[in-house]
């Protein structure tokens, strides 16, 4: 099967419907997302929301998997287009993946898409190019930019899909270690380490990178 992505297709322009645009779609679809969730994302009901018929979307877009993706896309443009702070290698990657995890925690939907969905959109390739030209001004060898970028990368999905879980449970950290400390019998909470702060997370994962580049 020939690998198709909304990013590698022409941009429409609509005609029937002159006041809609591809930006006021994935607007939209970010609100619907982040109100109800995937499983509510249809072009039907996306359609109703805009107050369109949902043969005007597919001027724009052939499916629903264009809506996310460019949904996808447009969170991380705040990661893509915030200027690094001035320092070594490791403040400006610490920077841009806390702010990528940041944009994935604010929309919890997010998170079980960037496992599964390609990220070639332009904000996220930026994104990714700046995390690898960082890692390579660092005089980090090819392999080991790839490696530490996919590695902070999947740490920050991870986290956020956590992160999500845990919002859909409606549970405080406090609430969870509880229940956890019960289910398994611990003698006090701080035996489960449940979720640790992300920022801690990261900087063990750079010690170990900090170590390697020597």
């Amino acid at each position: 099967m020939e690998f198709d992505s909304v990013f590698m297709r022409e941009q429409r322009r609509g005609r029937s419907q002159p006041a809609l645009t591809q930006e006021r779609i994935v607007a939209e679809t970010i609100t619907l997302l982040d109100e109800k969730g995937a499983a509510a994302l249809t072009m039907r009901g996306l359609a109703a929301r805009l107050g369109v018929h949902a043969t005007s979307l597919y001027w724009y877009v052939d499916r629903r998997e264009d809506l996310i993706d460019l949904a996808l896309d447009e969170i991380v443009r705040p990661v893509a287009e915030a200027t690094p702070p001035a320092g070594p290698w490791d403040v400006v990657v610490t920077d841009s993946v806390i702010r990528m995890y940041a944009a994935l925690t604010a929309h919890p939907w997010a998170s079980a898409f960037f496992g599964v969905r390609p990220l070639i959109g332009p904000n996220a390739l930026t994104m990714t190019a700046r995390l690898q030209a960082t890692l390579a001004s660092a005089g980090a060898p090819p392999l080991t930019v790839a490696t530490v970028a996919a590695a902070v990368s999947h740490l920050a999905i991870g986290a956020a899909t956590t992160a999500a879980a845990f919002a859909s449970l409606q549970l405080g950290d406090d609430d969870a270690s509880r229940r956890i400390v019960a289910h398994l019998g611990a003698n006090s909470a701080e035996q489960v380490a449940w979720r640790p702060e992300f920022a801690d997370q990261l900087e063990m994962l750079l010690d170990g990178v900090r170590a390697r580049l020597g």
